[in-house]
């Protein structure tokens, strides 16, 4: 008999799928993991995609690389690209709106050279670590590196110019020869055409910028031909080479309190423009000068009593009077100020009264103004306040166009010019022709006398000539021979000492007698010839 068979069902699923099921599982798992765990994507606006690569170009955060560059496209408007990177999730919270993005690439220019070590690895994307303000995920990458790394401990200020001064991000802020900042961005207002700098003082020197600091041009070198004379200014070596400008607190004023970050600053032309920018209030007045104005320019000092109280702030810069400088009598306006704080009076409208009422008093006087020669080098005039003695003019204040009017005088230099011109004057007053004829007949007479005197010389050499000088070598030693006799004889005995002693006092006696007709004829030599009846008048007469 045989047995029946026994049926077991069979299982529905195989084995083999396990493996699969395993791997889908995990692959699901890893897709979520990853999709959970990735950071967001980011669009960044840039002005062009070179050394940029899909896939290849990182995005670095202080040279920690947190992202990549996963997309490129053009701009709608054509006017750039616009690059889609993924950034990792642990750094998501840096996508701010304070966040900046550059691209670091090769960059030499005057001022700075950065970005060599991209020669070799390329490219990349850089990225500011800035976890504050609200989330971003678009942003537009600056043009350029920024100068100041971000995150240094500093000060941020917003310098302004209205002058002709032209910086460029990276030049240098010194102080003392040391360099502290840097120009970050520079930007042009076309409505108020000023152009505003956007700097950064480095810690610890930023504790030295406060409300009273000045900031003040020192770049290259600036040769100033001034009244007082040759003035040479400039800065360190890097202001050599390129713009730059220093700072400081004028002498005489407190330091003050140090300022918020964005605070703005003026730049000046220079330290002495600087320093008086501190002056608010300013007393202006005229002078109307009638000789040359050459020489003199603005912001030439005023002074008085060898003391700067002010400045010229215009010449000939307004129709101050009728009439036009072809004139002859065409006075020029020139235009000075007085400021308070300089003759230690307040920098408000009390010491700019007690200013204008001490001017007053003192035009009512004698106070004159007159250009004066600060360097005989430069021929730079300034104008200089004195009190004159018997001033010419009325004594009445003039007022024109409503600045009071400073009467003036002469100068030194024109005064010696009137001086030189009436010397020049009498020298033409002189008979000059007469004088020059006077001296052609003097120098014909010493011709003429010359001529006698050559020809008398030429006669005393005849006469010289005729003279037989081997017979007067003849007598002469004849007269040697006899004198020899004569001492001979006296040795010999001939004549004793006694003899020749009567002989010599017999001549002295001679001679004694013979004084009294010698002085006779030395006062009278015609008294022997001519008859003197006044004569008898003095003979001593005998005693009775």
């Amino acid at each position: 008999m045989t047995e029946a068979a026994k049926v077991k069902p069979t299982s529905s699923i195989s084995r083999i799928w396990i493996i699969p099921i395993l791997v889908i599982i995990i692959g699901g798992w890893m897709v979520y993991y990853q999709w959970k765990n990735q950071g967001p994507l980011i669009t960044i606006e840039i002005h062009s995609a070179t050394g940029i690569e899909v896939n290849k170009t990182p995005i670095k955060v202080r040279d920690l690389e947190i992202g990549q560059v996963k997309k490129i496209t053009l701009k709608p408007d054509l006017e750039g690209v616009l690059v889609t990177a993924r950034i990792d999730a642990n750094a998501a919270h840096l996508l701010t709106e304070n966040t900046d993005f550059w691209v670091v690439a090769p960059r030499i220019s005057f001022s700075e050279v950065s970005g060599l070590n991209t020669l070799l690895s390329g490219s990349y994307i850089a990225m500011s670590a800035d976890d504050t303000g609200a989330e971003k995920l678009h942003f537009t990458a600056l043009e350029r590196p920024p100068v100041t790394p971000p995150g240094t401990p500093g000060l941020h200020v917003i310098l302004r110019s209205d002058d002709e001064f032209a910086y460029k991000p990276g030049d240098p802020i010194i102080y003392k020869g040391f360099k502290v900042g840097e120009f970050e961005d520079a930007e042009f207002n076309i409505e108020e055409r000023v152009v505003y700098y956007d700097a950064f003082i480095e810690s610890p020197y930023h504790k030295l910028i406060t409300k009273n600091t000045r900031f003040w041009d020192v770049s290259g070198v600036k040769l100033l031909l001034e009244s007082s004379g040759v003035k040479v200014e400039t800065g360190s070596l890097e202001t050599l080479l390129a713009n730059g400008i220093t700072f400081g607190v004028p002498d005489g004023v407190p330091t003050g309190q140090q300022v918020d970050n964005n605070t703005q600053f003026t730049i000046y032309e220079d330290v002495s423009s600087a320093s008086n920018a501190r002056f608010k209030l300013a007393a202006e007045y005229l002078l109307l000068i009638d000789e040359s104005v050459r020489g003199l320019t603005v912001g030439a000092p005023v002074e008085y009593r060898g003391i700067e109280i002010g400045h010229v702030t215009a010449i000939n810069s307004f129709p101050a009077v009728e009439g036009n400088i072809l004139e002859q009598d065409y006075p020029i306006p020139v235009i000075i100020n007085i400021y308070p704080g300089k003759v230690r009076q307040p920098d408000n409208q009390q010491g700019l009264k007690a200013i204008q009422q001490t001017i007053r008093n003192w035009l009512k006087k004698d106070l004159r103004a007159t250009l004066r020669m600060g360097n005989v080098l430069t021929g730079g005039l300034y104008v200089d306040l004195q009190h004159v003695s018997n001033p010419e003019g009325d004594s009445q204040i003039q007022t024109i166009n409503g600045y009071e009017v400073i009467p003036t005088v002469s100068n030194e230099f024109t005064q010696l010019t009137q001086k030189a011109d009436a010397i020049l004057d009498k020298i033409n007053q002189l008979p000059l022709l007469e004088m020059v004829d006077n001296v052609q007949s003097a120098v014909e007479d010493m011709k003429l006398a010359a001529q006698s005197v050559e020809t008398a010389s030429d006669d005393f050499d005849v006469l010289i000539a005729d003279i037989d000088a081997k017979q007067l070598n003849q007598n002469l030693n004849q007269v040697l021979v006899s004198l020899d006799s004569l001492l001979q004889n006296y040795s010999d005995g001939g004549l004793s000492k006694s003899e020749i002693k009567e002989t010599v006092d017999a001549m002295q006696e001679t001679m004694r007698n013979l004084q009294p007709l010698l002085l006779k004829l030395n006062q009278a030599p015609n008294s022997l010839i001519f008859n003197d009846s006044n004569s008898s008048g003095l003979e001593p007469k005998a005693k009775r």
